[in-house]
């Protein structure tokens, strides 16, 4: 009986251990999320899983082109996933179906199609950030909430991991 309580004390020790070591992971290094919608689409797909690298943003600020995971600025239970177009100091302008940073058109070939509408031009103060989905005509996104305040951001979306056919790296995307 005693080897019984030692070994189940040793367990539970061992179980300790690792939770708290899985939360110091999920809580400051990484996490996963499940992809929610198509706004995201063609690279992430409702329903893929990715990790997100928490750790990235304490080292060195969003950049265009990567793809962030963020606490929705109006439901701060609900998390959302988007590109950066516009960090501070750029002016971001969306015209004639193509979304223009600095004056400059920019190529996107991840971008599903032609964008309906225009936003802009609007200067993106310090703080700040611009986020769109890639799916632009499905995507709640900075044009319909505004800016993005650097503080909400969780983290940077890195790798997709499920389904297994989908695992990868998801790209920074400056085209």
């Amino acid at each position: 009986m005693k080897k019984f309580i030692h070994n189940l004390r040793d367990w539970f020790g061992d179980f300790v251990k690792a939770l708290i070591f899985f939360l110091l992971v999920q809580t400051y290094v990484a996490q996963g999320f499940i992809i929610e919608g198509a706004c995201m689409e063609p690279e992430l797909k409702s329903h893929e899983k990715i990790i997100v690298n928490k750790m990235i943003y304490h080292v060195k600020e969003p950049e265009v082109g990567e793809v962030v995971v963020f606490t929705y600025p109006y439901e701060p239970n609900k998390d959302f996933v988007k590109r950066v177009v516009g960090v501070p100091g750029d002016e971001i302008e969306i015209k004639e179906g193509y979304l223009y940073r600095n004056g400059k058109k920019m190529e996107e070939s991840f971008v599903k199609e032609y964008v309906f509408g225009s936003y802009g031009p609007l200067k993106i103060p310090e703080g700040k950030l611009c986020v769109m989905g890639d799916n632009r005509n499905n995507s709640h996104d900075s044009r319909a909430w505004g800016l993005l305040d650097r503080k909400m951001v969780k983290g940077r979306a890195d790798i997709k991991f499920w389904p297994v056919d989908h695992i990868g790296l998801i790209p920074t995307r400056k085209d």
